[in-house]
């Protein structure tokens, strides 16, 4: 048998097992495996962080306890509080909301009396350091963190309603992807790094309204979009793109409903703040000071002009891109792999014209690809070799032990490299020994090695090298590359219409072996 017909076999295995129906019950137990995976890794590798948690924790605690007026207060006197404290920003309200009703129904820190309007002062004037000293008190911070844990299941959530809408039903791919999910790096890294769980749940909500979309179901999923832009602004994107591409009748009725859930949310805030929460629901977290690093950065530009460039342009993109999505596909561009890798490419327009490039901003991104893999029936080696990469270059997950560190973490950063490549090494020797020619593989290990394998030589050429706008270079136009392909491929192989034994549904899966042949059982 020769190696071409050996690794179709082996491709055309893992999709039948991929495209095999299962059942709801089934179904659900994956998802409660999943859920158990994610809380079980973070709490391995050190459980949730400090982090960023500032920005939102007095919101937190202040909608626990019914005073809207203190989630947002005024930022004077914080030259009292500890740094790790310090709010430097503020995030949009839906997190805080989910996290404070989570943190009221398992009272934490009823025990001590939580601080009375005379003392937070007029117009909550000293909330910021009378919520921090009712925090050490009551020992609250450190139970209020942990509320972060339920963000993963908001994610997996809707991860599982998106897959069920795009493959109508379960399938053990679906099952598949969701363990996936729950282990990735970046989908760790936000809670056990920086602690920005809002992300994973703004990630979840823009998947349940796609699944509105693949439904018919317009105003539900305007819904939940306008529930994830009023969580982290990125969802702003895909909202967009849904915007464009939806039929004008349905067009309407989604954004109407988007604006109703986001005026819903935001406007109690703004009214009982007067006013205070504007840069929380208008800007967030997304354009607070910046490390730098990237390409956008590397540019020099300040003011409005980096503003425009690191806001504005990303949101044009992302308009002409879902205007050329519609004017190709047509109606065709709801078909689920098109619409997955419109998601994909919409989200991944804030890592191209980013200022910043922390290791969670690949969240959205990673989980892009693992749905769309799950949505095709497939799995691409690139796919794999692009998330393993992203994972080492930037060590989404040892920035933890600044907060929460443990001796055991230490050795894991020091080892995950070499574990990780090694394994890959050993699996290419072993495919060669058997006559299995793994090129793809082999060159990666190889590029791996030398760039991320710690010798003391190459660690030290890498501190020189590596810049974070190199990585930004190498990682964003391939990762978009990856969820814009299988969408491009179908309408530039059917120009004239989009072929559906493309759009796996069922039993119509696409097999691609690792010699890259294509072919449709």
């Amino acid at each position: 048998m020769t190696p071409g017909r050996e690794a179709y076999n082996a491709g055309g295995r893992i999709a039948a097992w991929m495209n095999t129906p299962t059942s709801p019950l089934i179904g659900f137990a994956g998802f409660l495996v999943a859920v158990g995976v994610f809380v079980g890794l973070a709490a391995i590798v050190g459980g949730v962080a400090v982090g960023d948690a500032s920005v939102g924790i007095y919101a937190t605690w202040a909608i626990e306890h019914g005073r809207l007026v203190c989630a947002y207060p005024p930022a004077v006197h914080l030259r009292e509080i500890p740094s790790i404290a310090r709010p430097w920003t503020t995030e949009t309200p839906f997190y805080p909301i989910i996290s404070g009703v989570a943190a009221a129904i398992f009272r934490i820190g009823h025990a001590t009396p939580f601080p009375t309007s005379a003392q937070l002062g007029a117009n909550c004037l000293h909330g910021y350091t009378t919520m921090f000293r009712w925090s050490v008190r009551s020992n609250a911070a450190t139970s209020t963190l942990r509320v972060g844990y339920l963000s993963g299941v908001v994610l997996l959530g809707g991860v599982a309603t998106y897959l069920r809408a795009a493959r109508r039903g379960w399938h053990r791919g679906s099952l598949l992807a969701l363990i996936v999910v729950a282990s990735l790096a970046p989908v760790l890294g936000s809670i056990v790094q920086y602690f920005h769980p809002q992300d994973l749940v703004a990630m979840g909500l823009i998947l349940a309204g796609g699944a509105g979309v693949l439904r018919g179901r317009w105003v539900v999923a305007g819904v939940f979009i306008g529930l994830a832009i009023v969580t982290q602004q990125f969802a702003l994107l895909p909202a967009l793109a849904f915007v464009v591409v939806l039929p004008a009748k349905a067009r309407w009725r989604f954004f109407v409903a988007a604006a109703v859930a986001v005026l819903v949310v935001d406007l109690p805030f703004l009214v009982a703040t007067s006013g205070r929460a504007f840069h929380a629901v208008v800007i967030g977290t997304g354009f607070s000071p910046s490390l730098g690093g990237t390409v956008l950065w590397e540019l020099g530009l300040h003011g409005p002009a980096l503003f425009v460039a690191a806001r504005v342009a990303p949101i044009v993109a992302t308009g002409c891109i879902a205007w050329w999505v519609r004017h190709h596909f047509g109606d065709e561009v709801l078909s689920p792999v098109v619409l997955t890798s419109l998601i994909g490419v919409s989200l991944t327009m804030r890592l191209v014209f980013e200022v910043n490039l922390w290791p969670y901003y690949f969240m959205a991104l990673a989980v892009s690809m693992v749905v769309l893999e799950a949505v095709r029936g497939r799995v691409r080696s690139s796919v794999v070799a692009w998330l393993i990469t992203v994972t080492l270059a930037f060590d989404p997950l040892p920035g933890i032990f600044q907060s929460n560190a443990k001796i055991s973490d230490i050795y894991l950063r020091l080892d995950l490299s070499e574990v990780i490549v090694g394994a890959f090494a050993l699996y290419v020797v072993v495919s060669f020994l058997r006559q299995r020619h793994r090129w793809f593989w082999l060159i990666w290990t190889v590029a791996a090695a030398a760039a991320f394998v710690h010798v003391p030589v190459i660690d030290v050429l890498a501190r020189y090298v590596w810049r974070t706008w190199l990585w930004q270079v190498l990682l964003v136009p391939s990762g978009l590359a990856l969820v814009a392909a299988p969408g491009y491929r179908m309408w530039s192989s059917h120009p004239n219409g989009v072929d559906q034994s493309l759009d796996v549904v069922g039993a119509n899966a696409e097999v691609v072996g690792d010699d890259g042949t294509s072919r449709i059982p």
